[in-house]
């Protein structure tokens, strides 16, 4: 997906091969509604303008000047400090994505591709802003056609059987995100994307659960990635409170 960078925008297009995909089109409508949706809440970027012309559907966003988790995960190890502060913060924002409403009810939102990339924070971890919407499920967004997309080393297994997104799907790809960060390497990583996504769909991300040891805030990341989404917190709104105990 073609994205051009203005001084105070990103413009977000289809490619040439995009265009002709149904369910790309969708899509990147479905972003634009839904920032349109979220953009009293301060966790995504504010919609600038949108349309559609000859190549298809565009829309212009906000230019975030907060550096991505991938930008800071690049420079040097990030201190312990920040990436609790970081955990915290940004399972908030995922709890408010999670918990959006209209004047119809519950937006019923899935980010459905957390990565580094696609987070900024900035120098405090006071503050989040998740970007990338495109694949998001929510209440008016498109069907899936059951092909894998995201980010696969982050990705929850269900997601990579090719089974729908649910919020708990959001909870490991946020936990294996803060993962790397705690690590200082991403989760997963192979030959191949094919190997990945068998991987990602039958091998648990952490085997040592040392992690735990930690504290309860690492604790609370070791329960969001568990392999059965069933055994993971009910809620982001619940990993907050696990990780306060």
């Amino acid at each position: 997906m073609p994205v051009e960078t203005g001084e105070d925008h990103v413009e977000k297009r289809l490619s040439s091969r995009e265009a002709s995909e149904p369910e790309a089109v969708l899509r990147l409508r479905s972003e634009a509604a839904l920032l349109v949706r979220l953009a009293n809440l301060g966790i995504t970027p504010r919609l600038l303008a949108s349309g559609e012309d000859v190549q298809g559907p565009w829309h212009r966003i906000e230019r975030i000047r907060l550096p991505t988790l991938a930008e800071r995960l690049a420079r040097a190890p990030l201190d312990p400090g920040w990436i609790e502060r970081a955990v915290a913060v940004t399972f908030g924002a995922l709890a408010t994505l999670h918990e959006a409403t209209d004047a119809s009810g519950p937006l019923d939102i899935v980010h459905a591709d957390l990565s580094p990339a696609n987070i900024t924070i900035d120098d405090d971890a006071s503050r989040v802003v998740l970007l990338d919407l495109d694949l998001a499920c929510w209440r008016e967004g498109p069907p899936r056609d059951g092909s894998f997309r995201g980010t696969i080393a982050y990705v929850a297994p269900e997601i990579a059987r090719g089974e729908r997104p649910t919020p708990r799907s959001d909870l490991f790809a946020l936990a294996a995100v803060f993962l790397h960060a705690v690590t200082g390497a991403p989760p997963r990583s192979g030959p191949s994307l094919a190997a990945l996504l068998a991987m990602a769909a039958e091998a648990p991300l952490l085997e040592d659960p040392s992690l735990a040891t930690r504290g309860p805030g690492h604790a609370a990341l070791v329960a969001c990635l568990a392999h059965d989404p069933a055994l993971r917190p009910a809620s982001a709104r619940a990993v907050i409170a696990m990780s306060k105990r």
